[in-house]
């Protein structure tokens, strides 16, 4: 027989373990249920093209508009930072907007390609498309802004699939958000491409038994044409000026690398560098000088050379070309992403595998003078560390644009 002491006691222990586990599940939803979701990031974020993914681009019909016209809960420092994505970019766009004036910004997700709109004087962002279109690892826009190629890896296949896109206008009604996109599949396995100044042609490199061959065409493929043809198939490609294409063997401490020049129209192979380890480069808009990288020694050398006559001269930092800019208002200014150390090991090659990351500083260099002015030391002031990608500036140089290679976020800088 239980005392009426013990049974006292008996009822009083089930009552508080059963309240305190009804406080417990009440307090863990509702925690669990305040969590925000985000677009999980690659885990392959330093190798472009090193997993599979689905051949099919997914087109829904319409959504909910719960992020159009949204205001972007972005982290500012006044007047100097903004971040504009949080999310892993595969890309973006700098257009300034004729109508409004301003500088419009595009970007495109990585995760699943829903493209985006913001400004440079407003931190609303806006998107302009739905369409999903699951990991994509790289995009190169036209500049107009509306246009964009787009590249992934084909099913569980290395098959890289170029898909070129047409921004269809953004519109909402009352119920629904309509914005996607179309276009047409470039052929497959494109190793690089480039996109002239203009913007109405692209050229393509496509790897086979022999090499490697060349095609200039219109963004939809259309026009093709022949121009150029390797036993080489390591290639990187840029267009700067409309007469020129550039052809840099991909880069290794340990290799010797080379600089060419293509003529778009004529189809004429010129050597501009050569036998340089571990040969990285950046040509101007006028095609008559150029930054590049020399790891031969224990750190990369930051050099330009002068096409014209023929001479190099060191410039005041150690970097990649890669980190760097040409002012879009001032032929002699570069604006460069300059690592605070370098730990000792083989550049780029470590760089480029991801085995390690910068912390970044920006300058500004003038390369006649040779002078620097700090303009952004970011960790000392924001506290945030930086390896600093695919930078760009507006047409006025008024601000400056960069993709963290940490982790792809999307970055803003007023240089005013």
């Amino acid at each position: 027989m239980i005392s009426k002491q013990k049974a006292i006691i008996l009822i009083l222990v089930i009552f508080f373990v059963t309240f305190g586990a009804l406080l417990w599940f009440y307090f863990s939803t509702n925690i669990g249920s305040s969590k925000q979701v985000k677009i999980p990031t690659p885990i392959d974020i330093y190798d472009p093209f090193g997993t599979s993914m689905p051949t099919d681009i997914i087109l829904p019909a319409s959504s909910t508009p719960e992020v159009t016209n949204a205001t972007s809960n972005n982290y500012t420092t006044p007047n100097k930072l903004r971040l504009i994505s949080e999310e892993p970019i595969s890309g973006f766009s700098i257009t300034e907007n004729s109508q409004t004036k301003n500088t419009d910004v595009h970007f495109i997700l990585r995760a699943n390609g829903n493209i985006y709109e913001t400004y440079t004087n407003s931190p609303e962002i806006r998107r302009l498309s739905i369409t999903t279109i699951p990991k994509v690892y790289d995009s190169l826009w036209l500049p107009d802004g509306q246009r964009l190629i787009i590249r992934y890896l084909k099913d569980i296949s290395e098959d890289i699939e170029t898909f070129s896109v047409k921004i269809n206008p953004a519109t909402t009604t009352l119920n629904e958000f309509k914005g996607g996109v179309d276009g047409n599949h470039l052929p497959e396995n494109i190793s690089d491409l480039a996109i002239n100044p203009r913007g109405d042609k692209v050229f393509y490199l496509t790897d086979n038994l022999n090499g490697s061959t060349g095609y200039t065409a219109r963004p939809d493929d259309q026009n093709k044409k022949l121009l150029f043809e390797s036993p080489l198939i390591e290639w990187l490609v840029s267009w700067p000026k409309e007469e020129i294409i550039t052809l840099n063997t991909k880069a290794s401490a340990k290799i010797p690398g080379y600089l060419f020049f293509l003529n778009s129209q004529t189809g004429n192979f010129t050597r501009i560098l050569g036998e340089i380890n571990g040969l990285t480069t950046k040509t101007n808009k006028t095609a008559t000088e150029v930054l590049y990288s020399d790891s031969g020694s224990a750190l990369p050398k930051l050099s330009l050379y002068n096409i014209k006559s023929g001479e190099s001269k060191l410039l005041p930092w150690a970097t990649f070309p890669e980190k760097c800019l040409w002012s879009n208002t001032d032929a002699q200014i570069v604006y460069c992403a300059v690592p605070k150390s370098f730990p000792v090991g083989e550049y780029p090659d470590l760089w480029y595998q991801g085995l390690i990351n910068f912390t970044d500083d920006i300058w500004m260099i003038n390369t006649d003078t040779q002078t620097t002015t700090l303009v952004f030391d970011a960790e000392q002031e924001t506290k945030n560390s930086f390896d600093i990608i695919n930078i760009s500036t507006d047409i006025n140089d008024n601000y400056l644009f960069f993709m963290n290679k940490v982790d792809l976020s999307f970055w803003s800088l007023n240089l005013k």
